[in-house]
């Protein structure tokens, strides 16, 4: 097992909730450019519905960088030190591996693992680019994912609550850690989502997007059982934290809702959770927000826990 040490997170980092934001990273967060969803597939789900189309790789990169400060935080309560062992299950485009990967070289390694081919070539692309001799890939879906173990951790984020078989899925997981090893997951309380003032047209969406998660046997609600969750794997639960993030139209999290819910809504009237009237209203609605210098967005709880294997 790697060693390592305490390591405080940085002492300028903004308080959970904040936006962390400079005004350059406030101009960079715009809006996705449109187009068509491509369906792909995450791990342990076919046909993932928000799919690997090049509005999908921007709203990644815009949701990082409205989230990255969160995620940092929680990955210095990882404590990773130069020579760890890391497994980033469903890294997508890559986006939190490079994060790992500051946190574990020299020495260390990375293994981003993602179903998508789209996904993995665009992080191997970004390996080649960087020279980065700590990061591997591997194309695989979790639930077929034959790995050897001696990870020191495994982390997840967003991906644990798009899938049916969560129980199994966490088990597996711990099998790969070293004693003293965590499994670290970043993940929805969809509570709390809402936008100000009041709109029925975006508290349908949210049913809609609730639904859709339900209908491939996910739950947006997963971290309110990520304690018994871990329990059952044999781990003991240690790091939990809820973070919330809001603000008003030119902010990072409502640019974030707005690079999601306008677009997405249209797969969701086509897959029978919305209808084609609440999506209407909903885009109407949105657009009055927009323009509103009072409107507030709040996003659903984020939970950041950590279980450590004994």
């Amino acid at each position: 097992m790697a060693r390592r040490h305490h390591k405080e997170p940085p002492g300028n980092s903004p308080p959970p909730g904040a936006s962390g934001f400079t005004q350059p990273e406030r101009a960079a967060c715009r809006r996705p450019s449109v187009a068509p969803p491509a369906a792909a597939t995450i791990p342990g789900m076919k046909d993932y519905v928000l799919g690997t189309s090049d509005h999908e790789l921007e709203r990644l990169a815009l949701q990082q960088r409205v989230w990255g400060p969160t995620t940092a935080r929680f990955l210095d309560r990882l404590e990773l030190s130069p020579g760890a062992r890391v497994l980033d299950v469903g890294c997508g485009p890559g986006f939190v591996v490079e994060m790992l990967r500051e946190r574990v070289a020299p020495g260390g390694e990375v293994l981003g693992v993602d179903a998508s081919p789209k996904w993995i070539e665009h992080l191997r692309a970004r390996i080649r680019s960087q020279g980065w001799s700590e990061v591997r890939t591997l194309q695989a879906d979790i639930n077929t994912l034959e790995l050897e173990g001696g990870y020191d951790v495994v982390f997840l984020r967003w991906v644990l609550s798009f899938l049916p078989e969560r129980a199994r899925v966490v088990r597996r997981l711990a099998e790969l850690l070293v004693p003293g090893g965590r499994l670290a997951v970043m993940d929805y309380n969809h509570e709390g989502i809402s936008v100000f003032p009041r709109s029925a047209g975006f508290e349908a969406v949210v049913r809609a997007t609730r639904r859709l998660y339900a209908q491939s046997g996910g739950d947006t609600w997963v971290m309110g059982s990520i304690a018994s969750l871990f329990r059952s794997a044999g781990l003991r639960p240690t790091v939990f934290e809820p973070v919330v993030i809001g603000g008003g139209p030119d902010s990072p999290a409502f640019r974030w809702a707005d690079a999601f819910f306008p677009y997405h809504s249209q797969p969701m009237v086509e897959q029978g959770v919305l209808t084609a009237a609440e999506r209407e209203l909903f885009l109407r609605e949105w657009e009055e927000r927009k323009v509103d210098p009072d409107a507030l967005f709040f996003s659903p709880i984020v939970v950041g826990a950590v279980g450590r294997k004994p």
